[in-house]
């Protein structure tokens, strides 16, 4: 009996102290979070007063209530949007990054935009992704539009990302007139066949690193794509088991993951619930029961685009076997633009190494700077024409 109640005791003590644990780290995360929150919106304040822009919006698009926050250094430089990937997943572009990612902010207006099924506009539409490509491309356009009359601009940049790059190439071919330049990263080509090509790499990466149960699970399933949708969560879940994603570097990898979490944690424009779903809903719900998921995979963008009228410029990691450089090349060698350039990143897969992004901006940033300069030179050289004819 008395080893009974010094075993209760006992007990009663260690949940006592593991209690009292989780509740010390759970309050040091939520005083870490406010910290960060006076961290943002004094960084905003201080952007605001110094003639840039730092705020979240709310925008009506497509009938529905959508989220963009909008950063920049100067309201005069030009407009760049950036189009998440995910599908649904509005990381690390979404309005999270605002003060949260060193971007291009310092040459343009950045904005990031959480789409019609991610992020904040996934929570206020209560979990709603019942939606077609038709849909989102139709948003992007009003975004557009709504974007040039706010900063009275006639073309703005794109930046598509992974399956956000889908929709901004699209849009680079629609709306030649409305649109300065498009920047590619991680570009999606054609699913169908980068899945080809992964499933002969993942066999070579699992017979390398003596994954051979792997290997077992892979040819069980045969080669993609599947029909199934418990064959592509299957495959889907081998692909987390390789390199495909993030490059490994002396055991570690050279992606800063845990970056993005906290950068939807300590977010002033998303409560707790809305960076829930940032993370792990929005996703989850896009790919299991979207009907935009399906209609992503059946994209073919070397037989579906031939010519585009503006500059292209395109970024993939050299160890991306999620779109695989191979298939970026093919796509620009058959497809006619006034401009088109690629940045191979030697440290990087699918997601950019953290050195390589400084790289990538950098690049982004010289090609904004030189197109805008260029226009302003070409401004100035028309109006010295005008008073020269004049005094002729």
């Amino acid at each position: 009996m008395l080893l009974r109640k010094i075993l209760f005791k006992t007990v009663l003590h260690l949940l006592a102290s593991v209690s009292l644990m989780f509740l010390i780290i759970i309050g040091g995360l939520f005083v870490m979070r406010q910290l960060s929150f006076q961290s943002t919106l004094a960084q905003a304040d201080q952007l605001n007063k110094q003639g840039g822009i730092s705020e979240m919006r709310e925008v009506s698009l497509g009938g529905i209530s959508q989220y963009i926050a909008i950063e920049g250094e100067n309201r005069d430089n030009p407009v760049c949007l950036f189009l998440h990937g995910g599908p649904g997943l509005s990381l690390p572009y979404g309005i999270s990054g605002r003060h949260q990612i060193e971007t291009i902010s310092s040459h343009c207006n950045v904005v990031y935009w959480d789409q019609r099924g991610a992020g904040k506009t996934f929570s206020d539409q209560k979990g709603d992704s019942d939606f077609t490509y038709e849909q989102l491309e139709s948003d992007a356009k009003e975004l557009i539009a709504y974007l040039r009359e706010e900063f009275e601009q006639d073309k703005i940049y794109l930046v598509g990302y992974s399956w956000g790059s889908v929709l901004g190439l699209r849009l680079a071919k629609a709306l030649p007139d409305q649109l300065a330049g498009y920047f590619g990263l991680s570009q999606v080509v054609n699913p169908k066949a980068s899945e080809r090509l992964l499933y002969e790499w993942l066999l070579e990466e699992f017979e390398t690193t003596g994954h051979h149960h792997f290997i077992t699970q892979l040819r069980q399933l045969g080669l993609p794509p599947y029909e199934k949708r418990s064959s592509q969560q299957a495959f889907q879940e081998l692909l987390t088991q390789s390199n495909a994603y993030v490059k490994w570097n002396e055991g570690l990898p050279n992606v800063n993951v845990l970056q993005w979490f906290y950068q939807v944690f300590a977010c002033p424009d998303l409560s707790i619930g809305e960076a829930y779903d940032t993370l792990f809903q929005a996703s989850d719900k896009m790919l299991n029961q979207g009907n935009y998921w399906k209609q992503l995979q059946e994209v073919n963008l070397i037989e579906e685009i031939k010519q585009v009228q503006i500059p292209l410029y395109f970024v993939t990691g050299a160890d991306d076997y999620i779109c695989p450089v191979s298939l970026v090349e093919e796509f620009m060698n058959q497809v006619s633009s006034s401009e088109k350039e690629l940045l191979v990143l030697e440290h990087s897969a699918h997601y950019f190494s953290v050195e390589d992004e400084v790289k990538m901006y950098d690049w982004m940033k010289g090609k904004i700077k030189g197109a805008h300069t260029n226009e302003t030179s070409d401004e100035e050289q028309t109006v010295g024409d005008v008073i020269s004819n004049l005094l002729q």
